[in-house]
């Protein structure tokens, strides 16, 4: 995009150079013995053709920087494992300039501050994580080793650095593509408008020719086939993961009936996982959920139990499993309270314009239903007690003995 520019010709010359100074440095760092005054000068090319850059466009945060003179606010993005958001609240008279600047992001990027951005990702992975893995990247690389599932999230820091500007091009436009973007607009607007201008400034991007997927030294995600559980540590508490092969739902209404499951698990309330683990003194706090950790793939649910001091991970696991199999035979003023939860928690981020938007968008881009939120919801409002127990024993049933699952080697 030209936005922003000082002179659109210098600033991609000035950026090619940039790209070159790049890759003459990183070339010399992976020598297997780097000569230290060559490093030196070409740091010193490389800090004076970014410089060189900064002069050809504007400073600050260019697109954002529109956006919020004209009363915009939350410009920010989120990353899952199904898709990644890109989110903003935008006055609506600012409507169509959010549109076109999106647009020109999206079909002609730039990426001018590509390498100080990638610096200030690896120093926030660097201050998330300490450096360490994460409790689901080792879990998921035990379940899935080798597979795209088992990538933690935020990206391997090394293969972070390695990426140079040309490579995110190659990326950016292999997958920012018109097929897989959804644009939603929630809130005090005229949707007829809206839609026009959507179809103003992006009716015209086609879709590519359907491209050969690149290889990938990744195996694709098997479907986990049985009960597995995994044992953990925090600083002095000991932590066991389940996770279950979640079935297919066979109705809209059994999906619903999942989402009560998981609130039946978590509530402090209504818990009775939770409840009996406090009172025999094994556990603080038990925090399931469905769908995870992707909803493309054969999806998991996963109950996390996070054990009192001094417990074993063993008893942990084994009370855990058998509450989890009696599940089914909860009161049913409790399932009825989980119902509810699960609709007001639904209800409540329905409710936020923010949440609305980036729930359509999602739903969508992976579900291919745009109004699944407002269907889910609906069939929470019908579900039944029978139809959550029903749920339990599909899930929960025949769960075989965690002493099986637990790998050897945990007390």
């Amino acid at each position: 995009t030209t936005v922003g520019s000082l002179d659109p010709k210098a600033e991609a010359a000035a950026l090619d150079e940039l790209d070159r100074a790049y890759a003459a440095l990183d070339r010399e760092k992976r020598q297997p013995e780097p000569n230290t005054d060559t490093l030196v000068a070409l740091n010193a090319r490389f800090d004076q053709a970014r410089q060189n850059a900064q002069r050809t466009c504007e400073t600050g945060e260019i697109l954002g920087g529109r956006l919020e003179a004209r009363g915009a606010v939350g410009l920010n993005a989120s990353t899952t494992v199904d898709s990644t958001h890109f989110f903003s609240w935008v006055p609506t008279d600012g409507i169509e300039l959010w549109i076109s600047l999106e647009a020109e992001r999206l079909r002609h990027p730039v990426l001018r501050r590509f390498y100080s951005e990638r610096n200030v990702v690896l120093r926030e992975i660097a201050g998330l994580t300490g450096g360490k893995p994460t409790l689901q990247q080792l879990l998921l690389s035990e379940l899935f080793p080798g597979s795209p599932m088992a990538q933690p999230l935020a990206g391997d820091p090394e293969q972070i650095a390695a990426i140079d500007r040309p490579a995110a091009f190659e990326y950016f436009r292999r997958y920012y593509r018109p097929e897989n973007i959804v644009i939603a607009i929630v809130g005090n607007v005229d949707a007829d408008k809206a839609y026009r201008l959507c179809d103003r400034y992006f009716g015209d991007w086609k879709p590519d020719a359907p491209r050969q997927p690149r290889p990938s030294p990744r195996q694709p995600v098997p479907p986990l086939e049985k009960l597995a559980v995994r044992a953990f540590n925090s600083i002095r508490n000991p932590i066991v993961v389940i996770a279950l092969p979640q079935p297919p739902a066979a109705t809209p209404r059994e999906a619903a009936a999942f989402d009560a499951l998981v609130e039946l698990i978590n509530s402090e309330d209504l818990s009775p996982v939770a409840r009996v683990l406090e009172e025999q003194s094994l556990a603080r706090r038990v925090d399931a959920a469905a769908d995870y950790p992707s909803q493309k793939q054969t999806p998991i649910f996963r109950v996390q139990v996070f054990g009192n001091p001094g417990v074993p991970h063993r008893r942990l696991a084994e009370e855990t499993v058998s509450l989890l199999e009696n599940i089914d035979r909860a009161e049913a003023e409790d399932i009825q309270g989980a119902i509810l939860a699960a609709e007001i928690r639904l209800a409540g981020q329905m409710d936020d314009v923010p949440t609305l938007a980036s729930l359509l968008a999602s739903s969508q881009a992976v579900r291919g239903n745009w109004n699944l939120p407002v269907e889910r919801l609906e069939q929470l409002r019908r579900l039944q007690t029978a139809d959550v127990r029903a749920a339990a024993r599909r899930l929960f049933g025949g769960i075989s003995p965690p002493t099986a699952a637990l790998p050897e080697g945990h007390p």
